[in-house]
């Protein structure tokens, strides 16, 4: 009896399925996060008389959840979990830059 390659007892135990299911809730909570961080903060600069710039920011908030984590989901699910948790922590890395306030 020979020892299994990584792949093979990934795809022998169903390890792949599991990984692209926490693929994609990595992936959906990294696009949620960073989507209200960017649309909020894009919704916010526009200002304006009464208060309309926070009234952007919380639309942009809610949009920028909504569809950063359907987007960040099916990026977890095309790339799986290798490839999402590069993505997840480069994403946390221009979250902690406090020098910069607006993640790229």
């Amino acid at each position: 009896m020979r020892e299994l390659q990584l792949f093979e007892i990934d795809n022998v135990s169903g390890g792949s399925f599991f990984s692209t299911v926490g693929a994609m809730i990595l992936g959906g909570l990294a696009g949620a996060t960073t989507g209200m961080m960017k649309v909020g903060i894009a919704g916010g600069n526009t200002g304006g008389i009464l208060g309309v710039g926070v009234i952007g920011a919380l639309v942009g908030v809610a949009l920028g959840l909504t569809f950063g984590a359907i987007q960040g989901g099916m990026y977890g699910l095309v790339n799986d979990w290798d490839k999402t948790v590069e993505l997840f922590n480069n994403l946390t890395e221009q979250w902690m830059d406090l020098l910069n306030n607006n993640p790229k």
